[in-house]
């Protein structure tokens, strides 16, 4: 069995511990439940449906913007939160998006990131309204990022990666799809094509320029087993160009795994 490749048993652990951590984590903040934002991802959907297994007070926020999000994405995500029983509002964030476009002063600034600075307004949106939420019940906010994408930065910084807890931080993208149907997911869910939904079109093996099924290869390589780039290239038998270009992700975003930079003095 490949080592990403995680059996049944391993899955139902994976599972269980999970649940058990959001539980965890709730009883020691003292919180009255959690939020949760569905896109209709497999990665959200994961992180719903254990979180309403595992005892908690579950509300699950639906906050698309039209202009970049997949109609039907909405209707996986309400869809899926109705069959868990849970509690769920739909919260539009193209006022909020416009509002911010309309008021900042891009002509002043450079145009070299023009359109990732601008798609990062759409998440910090979100997270906007998944604290707001949060705070106004008493619960703690559950993201929704994998193992994957927390090592190679592959999210927004005080957006998506805004949280109180990483559920399924760590599990690959490739493994959490595993879990997806070992949890008996719709496939519609488990094959989406990946996307963060930043604007129209936009996948994420399209933007980084690989498959997951090679990154998280290339990740497990060099991550857990501490094998250089040559010999991970050599090993997998990916080009040595894919894997310097993982290296370059990690080394590059590695503030955002960090608490924010203290002078000492």
């Amino acid at each position: 069995m490949e080592p990403l490749v995680l059996g049944s048993k391993r899955l139902a652990a994976c599972r269980k511990r999970i649940a058990s951590g959001i539980r965890g984590c709730v009883r020691k903040a003292h919180a009255k439940g959690v939020v949760v934002g569905m896109s209709g991802g497999v990665d959200s959907s994961v992180v719903a449906k254990i979180a309403s297994e595992s005892g908690v007070n579950v509300h699950a926020m639906m906050l698309p913007d039209d202009k970049a999000c997949d109609p039907h994405g909405l209707e996986d995500a309400i869809f899926l939160a109705k069959e868990l029983g849970i509690r769920h509002e739909v919260v539009p964030i193209s006022p909020i998006v416009a509002a911010v476009e309309k008021s900042f002063p891009f002509l002043a600034h450079a145009k070299s990131n023009f359109r990732t600075a601008r798609a990062n307004i759409r998440p910090r949106a979100r997270m906007l309204h998944l604290y707001l939420a949060a705070n106004l019940d008493g619960r703690l906010v559950l993201g929704t990022t994998n193992k994957t994408e927390l090592l190679l930065g592959y999210y927004t910084k005080h957006g998506d990666g805004a949280c109180d807890l990483e559920p399924i931080g760590g599990l690959y993208k490739t493994q959490v799809c595993q879990l997806a149907r070992h949890m008996g997911l719709p496939e519609s869910l488990c094959g989406k094509t990946p996307t963060a939904g930043l604007w129209k079109g936009q996948t994420d093996e399209g933007e980084i320029g690989m498959s997951y099924r090679e990154m998280d290869s290339i990740l497990y390589s060099m991550v857990d087993c501490g094998r250089s780039p040559s010999e991970t290239s050599k090993l997998s038998g990916i080009s040595r160009r894919k894997v310097d270009s993982i290296a370059m992700r990690m080394a590059a975003t590695a503030h955002k795994r960090a608490m924010p930079w203290v002078i000492r003095l």
